[in-house]
């Protein structure tokens, strides 16, 4: 079930880096606005990132287990593929749940986010599906939802690509860029603060059409990796000067706000970039501190929610903010500040969730039922 495969350690510090990217962006929407949308998209782009995570899921999701089924779907060799999924997904979004419920149940409140109704799609992941009219519980979770999905097709969509290979490429290719066209220009989508309101053309699809934003993302993966697989245009992708120039594009047109499926594009040449480098690129990427941010970038992405609670319910004015009904803004530096200290202090937690939570239990789950240890990276 385990088949051999080579550490892609840049991509680890990839998904640490847009983790810490998907925090900061949270951090302006719900605390402190710092960053002014009429001067710079680069935080408030940070949505996309979720579009990031999904296509390195996919790439990475195909490095490792594509060769289990090649020769088809058992019930073996799915039943320790999908438990070493839920393993490494589900322990620290059920604990995450388990918290918000007991903490509104304890004195918040019920209210539209934490709607006891929404309880049983995020126990069962399905809350990415429309099924609830706003995203519920622990928000950034929607998307664990459309990850979790995009496991259960996986066996089906690799033997589709590697069996009937160029046409299976082409479907799937096609069925992702519809996906993402559908999202942005099609589905009836809907701001679930103020339904009248004129949904902007982008990907920021959650709780409604999270699960298609999902699996085109997982499917864009996949495809990357089979030309990864087969070679192609390596030596162009794996030089230090188009890693270079490729990430200041990609944060120039953050700055900028360009078209949201353009960022597609640009993500699935990131992935690839740094799955090959070798270079300058992969001895910053090896740095210490990047991997670590990697390793427990699940734990940074899905725990936010413990130290947002802290401020929900704590610090209800910082210092030097500025309150009014519809905003919390402060001056660049100050808020800078504000968010390198939050960004400390949730990295400290994450790294509890990790060890006490994430870790041990996806170790347990492999072991009771999985029989086998599947690298912390898949």
């Amino acid at each position: 079930m385990q088949p051999a495969h080579k550490y892609l350690s840049n991509l680890t510090t990839l998904r640490g880096l847009a983790a810490i990217w998907v925090v900061v962006f949270h951090f302006q929407v719900l605390i402190c606005l710092f960053v002014f949308p009429q001067q710079s998209l680069l935080i408030a782009k940070g949505y996309l990132m979720v579009d990031l995570f999904f296509i390195m899921s996919g790439f990475i999701i195909c490095h490792v287990y594509h060769q289990s089924f090649q020769a088809g779907i058992t019930i073996q060799n799915f039943r320790k593929f999908i438990v070493a999924r839920f393993a490494r997904i589900y322990p620290l979004h059920f604990f995450t749940l388990i918290f918000m419920i007991i903490l509104v149940a304890a004195g918040n409140g019920w209210n539209s986010i934490d709607d006891p109704k929404a309880i049983p799609a995020n126990i069962f992941l399905l809350h990415s599906f429309g099924i609830n009219k706003i995203f519920t519980w622990n928000i950034p979770s929607w998307s664990i939802s459309a990850e979790w999905w995009a496991y259960m097709v996986f066996p089906v969509l690799a033997i589709f690509i590697y069996r009937v290979k160029g046409l299976g490429m082409i479907v799937l290719g096609l069925f992702a860029l519809v996906a993402y066209m559908a999202i942005m220009y099609w589905l009836p989508r809907h701001d679930p603060f103020n339904p009248a309101a004129i949904v902007p053309h982008n990907l920021d699809a959650t709780f409604d059409f999270g699960f298609l934003r999902g699996l085109a993302g997982f499917i864009s993966g996949m495809l990357l990796y089979k030309a990864y697989e087969g070679g192609v245009w390596h030596r162009f992708f794996q030089n230090d000067l188009t890693a270079l120039l490729l990430i200041i594009i990609t944060i120039l047109c953050m700055h900028f706000g360009v078209n949201d499926f353009f960022y597609i594009i640009l993500f699935i040449a990131l992935v690839y970039v740094f799955s090959l480098n070798k270079g300058k690129l992969n001895a910053i990427c090896n740095n210490r501190v990047l991997q670590y941010l990697g390793k427990i970038s699940y734990s940074i992405y899905l725990s936010s929610i413990f130290l947002f609670v802290v401020f929900a319910f704590g610090f209800k004015k910082l210092p030097g903010v500025k309150y009014t009904e519809h905003s919390h803004t402060a001056n660049f530096w100050l808020g800078l500040g504000y968010c390198i200290a939050f960004i400390i202090i949730h990295i400290g937690i994450s790294s509890v969730t990790y060890y006490k939570i994430e870790k041990p239990c996806r170790k347990y789950i492999n072991a009771k039922w999985g029989k086998e240890t599947m690298p912390v990276y898949a």
